[in-house]
Formats: structure tokens, C-alpha cells, sequence
């Protein structure tokens, strides 16, 4: 089975000591609409991804593809979103089987949710091992 690869242009902001600081401007689906102007649902926001490269050959301002195997996106979707709800729904059954009450079951589920975001933040270094981003130049035929 062949990994599927996502892929978005970016615009390098800065290159320092074989680490790249890379824009990338995501957009919502309804961006591209015509009538986006008048409309307050479109959405369009800049992301700056950070990646790790040796090659030391691209210039700030430069337009770039910043690349991710579609398996370590769901990775990531999963340790952001899916899990959080799945222990969000634990906590829940686990305090109506045991009768508590749901102020006590709603603080129960924030301060677990604080304890799992701040263990996630503070494991950073190890899942960006884990969720590599690749980049390449733009061809010429593209920019």
C-alpha cells in the first residue's frame, strides 16, 4: 500500500542553524467562493511549521513545498482530537456508573483534558520526532 503524501506551499521565513521557519496560509473550503467578501463564514489563516534541514540551500522569502505523509496527519488528528474525546467520554461513564454529579463529572473532564494537553505540550520534542514535515523548491513551471 503506497503513502498517500499532503502537501502545501509555503514561503520560508527564516534559516538559521539547519532549521527552517515556513508560512503556510490554510483556507477554509469555502475560500475560493465567490461571494467569500460578503460572507463572514470563509476563513483564511497563516501557519508557521518549523523543520529541521541540512541542506541549508533555501533563502528567506523563497517559495517552497512543505510535504507530510497522510498517515502521520491522522497521527497527529488523533492526539489532538480523538483521544481527548475518548478520554472526555471515559470520564463521563466511569461518573454516571458512580453517581456523581455533573458539576463534579464536567470539572473531572476539564482538569483531566488540562492534564493531557500540558503532558502533550511538554512531550513536544518526542511526537516532532515522530511527525517529521519534508520540504522541496518550488519547480519553475510552478512558482
Amino acid at each position: 500500500m503506497s503513502n498517500s503524501i499532503i502537501s502545501h506551499e509555503g514561503i520560508v521565513h527564516s534559516a538559521t542553524n539547519n532549521r527552517l521557519e515556513i508560512s503556510i496560509i490554510s483556507e477554509s473550503a469555502c475560500s475560493s467562493c465567490k461571494s467569500k467578501k460578503i460572507c463572514s463564514i470563509s476563513e483564511i489563516k497563516e501557519k508557521i511549521i518549523y523543520i529541521e534541514n541540512t541542506d541549508n540551500s533555501f533563502k528567506i522569502g523563497e517559495h517552497v513545498n512543505v510535504y507530510i505523509e497522510e498517515r502521520m496527519g491522522a497521527y497527529a488528528v488523533f492526539f489532538a482530537y480523538g483521544f481527548p474525546f475518548l478520554l472526555m467520554v471515559l470520564v463521563l461513564f466511569i461518573g454516571y456508573y458512580n453517581k456523581l454529579s455533573e458539576p463534579i463529572m464536567g470539572l473531572s473532564v476539564i482538569l483531566l483534558l488540562t492534564i493531557y494537553y500540558v503532558s502533550l505540550y511538554l512531550l513536544r520534542n518526542q511526537i516532532g520526532k515522530k511527525v517529521t514535515f519534508k520540504v522541496g523548491k518550488l519547480s519553475d513551471s510552478e512558482s
